[in-house]
Parts: C-alpha cells; structure tokens; sequence
C-alpha cells in the first residue's frame, strides 16, 4: 500500500485500485470523497496522471480496457492500474 495525495487529500492505494480515463478527465473511481453528504471519485489532475503514465508507475492493459467498456458502454474509456511494487521503490 502507497500514499498517494489526489488535489488536497491522500489516500492509501493498493493494487485493486484503478484511474478512469473518459478522454476528458482522470478519476480515481475506487476511492470516495464524503462531503456535505454526498460522495463522489476524486478527480486526478492531467499534471499528475502523465507524471505517472511517464514514470510507468500506472498501466493499461486489453482486459482492463475491455472491463471500461463493458462496465460503462463506451469506446473511449479506460482504467488504469497501479504498479505497487514499482512505486515503493520510488519512495511513494
């Protein structure tokens, strides 16, 4: 499990977490913000998703594309995973 601060709040990621990729925005659909009672995803800023794209800590494969797609009926989504292992060594 690794830290990882989304906009003004951290939250504990592990390997079963994954970003949305819609072709708009980046949401980090497995973790929730509670606020004013109502919950929504946290929104990863595009700064931030190509920093981890760049450094490979963040990664896309067939069946996670086909699992976007099937879940939300669109071509053009995407989730990504996190490399855990790969991310503990850079210090996250």
């Amino acid at each position: 499990m690794v830290k990882l601060k989304v906009g003004r709040n951290i939250f504990d990621i592990d390997e079963n977490d994954l970003i949305l990729d819609n072709g708009a925005c980046y949401m980090l659909v497995t973790q929730e913000i509670i606020k004013n009672y109502s919950s929504y995803s946290p929104t990863v800023s595009k700064k931030l998703f190509t920093d981890l794209k760049k450094c490979e800590l963040i990664f896309t494969s067939e069946g996670l594309r086909q699992a976007a797609i099937k879940r939300y009926g669109n071509s053009v989504v995407t989730f990504w995973e996190f490399n855990i292992k790969k991310m503990q060594k850079m210090g996250y």
